[in-house]
C-alpha cells in the first residue's frame, strides 16, 4: 500500500512538472502543437519539427496523415547541457485520446533529432490503438525513430545481456505491463524491446506489425504470430529471434517468407512481405497500468505519462533507480537519472494531493520519508 501512494505522488509530481514553464519563455503555435521554449526561434523550430515528424511517422506507420487534433498538444522545452529526455501524457476514454501534453529537454540537437521523434511516435500509436500497448511493443517501435547512435547503444546493451541471467525471457517480456524495479533491468527491457520490434518490422513491415498487435489484443500472442508471421507461438518466435540476434541482427532480405518449419534457426529467411527499415531518431521508458488482459487492455479515462531519456548503461549500473510505476488513475514512466522531479516538486505534489483529500496525513508522511531516502 505504501508503495502505491509513493508511486501516486511521483506520478502526480511528473504531471505537475509538465505544466511548469519559464516565466520569460517564448511561444509558437502550429496546427497540432503549442510550443513554449526559451526563444521564439527555437520554439518555432520545435513546433515545425514536431509537425514534420507527426506527418512522416503517421505515413510510415499508418499509410496516411492523421487528422488535426481537436486541441493542440502543449510542448514545454528546456534547453541546456542536460540529459536529453521527454515526457508525454494523454488520456484514453471510451476509445478517444485527449489531453495531450509534452515536455522535452536536452541540447537543441538532441531535442530535435531524438526526443521529439520518439515522443511523437507515442502519440501516433496512441491515436491508432486508442489504448495502451505492451511495454516492449510501444517502446520498441518508438525506438525505431531514434538517432542511429542511440540504436547502436541499444544493440550494444543487448549483446551485453543476451546470454546472461539479466536477459528477460520472451514469455515474460511479451506480457510485461510494468517496469522492473532495477534500472538495469529497465535498460534491458529497452534493448530487448527495440530488438524485437526491429526484427518484426523488418520481417513484415510496419503495417503488419500494427495488425499483429491489434490481433494479439483480441486473440492472444500465439494466434497473432501464426497469422502474421507463420510462427507457432511465442516459443517459436523466441527461437527465431535468438538466432537473428546471435547472427548479429543482420538486415533481413525483403520478400523472404518465414519457413514453414519454425524449428529451423536460420536468421536469413525470416522476413514476411517487405522489410521496412526506414526511420531516423531518442530513447524512452514508458509505464502504463492497463486493466490487465494480455497483451494490454483498454485503459479508459486514465492519464498516461511517458518519459524518455538518453543515458548510457555504465551510468545506469552505477546509479540504479527504481522506476515510478502507475496507479489506477495516474501513470508515469521511470524517471531518468537526471530526474525531472525534484524533492521540492514531490513535496508540492504531496501537498496538493493531501489538500484534495487524496492522501491522508500518514500517507503523505510516508511518501516524503521514502522520497528523501538515499538509494541503496
Amino acid at each position: 500500500m505504501e508503495a502505491r501512494w509513493i508511486r501516486f505522488a511521483l506520478a502526480l509530481a511528473a504531471l505537475l512538472s509538465l505544466a511548469a514553464a519559464p516565466a520569460n519563455a517564448a511561444s509558437y503555435r502550429s496546427p497540432n502543437f503549442v510550443v513554449t521554449a526559451p526563444t521564439a526561434e527555437f520554439a518555432q523550430e520545435v513546433g515545425m519539427t514536431a509537425e514534420q515528424w507527426r506527418s512522416r511517422l503517421a505515413k510510415e506507420w499508418l499509410g496516411k496523415e492523421l487528422p488535426k487534433w481537436s486541441r493542440p498538444c502543449p510542448i514545454s522545452v528546456k534547453v541546456g547541457q542536460i540529459g536529453a529526455g521527454g515526457a508525454t501524457s494523454f488520456s484514453f476514454d471510451r476509445g478517444h485520446v485527449f489531453g495531450w501534453r509534452m515536455q522535452v529537454q536536452g541540447t537543441a540537437e538532441r531535442i530535435l533529432d531524438s526526443v521529439i521523434p520518439h515522443e511523437v511516435s507515442h502519440t501516433i500509436f496512441a491515436t491508432h490503438f486508442r489504448r495502451p500497448l505492451p511495454r516492449w511493443a510501444d517502446e520498441g517501435a518508438a525506438t525505431l525513430a531514434e538517432h542511429p547512435s542511440e540504436k547502436r547503444r541499444q544493440e550494444m546493451t543487448l549483446r551485453q545481456v543476451w546470454k546472461t541471467e539479466r536477459r528477460i525471457p520472451l514469455n515474460q517480456l511479451i506480457g510485461m505491463k510494468e517496469y522492473p524495479t532495477d534500472m538495469r533491468d529497465v535498460m534491458t527491457l529497452y534493448a530487448e524491446g527495440y530488438s524485437l520490434a526491429n526484427f518484426l518490422v523488418q520481417a513484415g513491415g510496419k503495417a503488419r506489425y500494427l495488425e499483429f498487435l491489434e490481433d494479439a489484443f483480441d486473440g492472444g500472442w500465439d494466434q497473432a504470430l501464426g497469422k502474421h508471421y507463420n510462427l507457432r507461438g511465442v516459443a517459436a518466435l523466441e527461437r527465431r529471434w535468438d538466432s537473428w540476434v546471435l547472427a548479429g541482427s543482420p538486415e533481413l532480405q525483403p520478400g523472404t517468407m518465414v519457413a514453414a518449419n519454425d524449428h529451423q534457426q536460420q536468421p536469413t529467411g525470416v522476413a514476411v512481405a517487405s522489410a521496412d527499415t526506414s526511420a531516423p531518431s531518442g530513447m524512452t521508458i514508458r509505464s502504463q497500468s492497463p486493466d490487465a488482459e494480455t497483451p494490454g487492455a483498454e485503459d479508459l479515462g486514465r492519464p498516461v505519462t511517458s518519459i524518455s531519456v538518453q543515458e548510457n548503461m555504465a551510468a545506469a549500473r552505477a546509479e540504479p533507480q527504481p522506476p515510478r510505476g502507475g496507479t489506477p488513475s495516474l501513470v508515469a514512466r521511470p524517471k531518468p537519472l537526471d530526474s525531472f522531479v525534484s524533492y521540492e516538486e514531490i513535496r508540492s505534489a504531496v501537498a496538493l494531493a493531501e489538500a484534495a483529500g487524496l492522501l491522508s496525513d500518514r500517507q503523505a508522511a510516508e511518501v516524503l520519508n521514502n522520497s528523501s531516502r538515499t538509494p541503496e
